[in-house]
């Protein structure tokens, strides 16, 4: 591939925020940025591709080690940093309240997974605990699975494949301080996928609640988690996972209400936000983060 090559971005894109969001803490193993770069390492079809991307005008790409097709690399960087997120999505027909927070954070992409392994897992470990508790779990699997490349004397970490869990039982996993749940969850993900039960590109033709249905039949797979997966890993903008508990509270915080809303009521309400409710949710969901706590 070309040492460098240019992706157009969102108008607006606010590339150091939008990493701020994609990294897990401080410490994230998987996103290295010292401000004004970023580098990530991908693994795909048993090789590794160092990258590394700036942001002007446009975003600027450049491979700094292994290798990979163009269209890949371009592939991976458009959607994990979410440079395929339409921006300022349209704003006529939402409540003028949803509409400010819209707008207010409308340079914010949607960042997202580089692989539905990864989309499954990271959403899988965030299940039901604590961010940072679920930050630690991430980092801690990716290092036990995960793969090290040394470029100028920095250790980066591409995130595990399928294939890294081949043999690999429920007690090693669990030893991380992963729960047993989650543990055999990641087990049955990851043979699912070696095996082809569970394929990401039929996935993504799939309509939402056939892929919804196909991701759900796997243990400790629900509703919740592939509607994250869906919006985040498939760039369905038009999901919103409405039983996520900070969902409802974002969706009434950002409608003016002061009870939080059924999951029922979320869906309802965001109805007419079509086509881009999950984006429109998502930007709620960071403005109350970033407001309320």
């Amino acid at each position: 591939m070309p040492t460098s090559s240019r992706i157009a971005c969102p108008a607006g894109f606010e590339f150091l925020r939008t990493i701020e969001v994609l990294r897990r803490g401080p410490h994230d193993p998987l996103h290295w940025c010292d401000g004004r770069r970023w580098r990530r390492l991908f693994a795909f079809d048993g090789r590794v591709v160092l990258v590394e991307a700036t942001c002007g005008r446009t975003v600027t790409v450049r491979r700094l080690a292994g290798d990979a097709p163009p269209g890949v690399v371009r592939r991976l960087v458009t959607r994990v940093l979410g440079l395929d997120d339409p921006g300022p999505v349209r704003l006529r027909g939402l409540p003028a309240s949803v509409r400010r927070v819209a707008r207010a954070h409308r340079g914010l992409s949607l960042p997202g997974h580089g692989t539905l392994f990864e989309a499954l897992v990271q959403t899988v470990l965030g299940q039901q605990i604590h961010a940072k508790v679920a930050n630690r779990h991430r980092a801690a699997f990716i290092y036990a699975f995960g793969i090290r490349y040394d470029y100028r004397g920095r250790g980066y970490w591409a995130y595990p494949t399928p294939e890294r869990l081949v043999g690999v039982r429920v007690p090693t996993i669990r030893a991380l301080g992963i729960s047993t749940a989650k543990a055999r969850a990641i087990v049955a993900i990851a043979k699912s996928l070696r095996t082809g039960r569970l394929v990401e590109d039929a996935i993504a033709r799939m309509p939402a609640e056939e892929a919804i249905a196909a991701m759900s039949a796997l243990p400790g797979i629900g509703r919740w988690t592939s509607e994250w997966v869906l919006l985040r890993g498939f760039r369905r903008f038009d999901v919103v996972p409405a039983g996520d508990l900070a969902i409802r509270k974002a969706v009434a915080w950002s409608l003016g209400r002061t009870r939080l809303l059924t999951e029922r009521q979320v869906r309802a309400a965001v109805r007419g936000w079509a086509p881009h409710g999950g984006l429109v949710t998502y930007r709620a969901l960071y403005a109350h983060r970033q407001t309320v706590g």
